[in-house]
């Protein structure tokens, strides 16, 4: 039964992958003929950089805590 279930789920996901795939493309051709596409790959562009800045940070603060916790104990 889980066997079956896995199928299923991996076939349903690969099918929406495609129709989203489908989609995108007719996003991108309209972001390009109204020359919106430079603000799109400018936000994504932000958006991926706070989302580095933030692991890099939480990694940071992590390693800071994981030194104080060896020293003490």
């Amino acid at each position: 039964m889980k066997h079956m279930l896995k199928r299923i789920l991996l076939t349903l996901l690969i099918a929406l992958a495609g129709i989203r795939m489908q989609a995108a493309d007719g996003m991108e051709e309209f972001f390009y003929e109204s020359g919106k596409i430079k603000v799109v790959i400018g936000v994504a562009f932000i958006v991926l950089f706070g989302l580095i800045a933030y692991i890099w940070r939480l990694d940071r603060r992590v390693s800071r805590m994981e030194q104080q916790k060896g020293g003490k104990s």
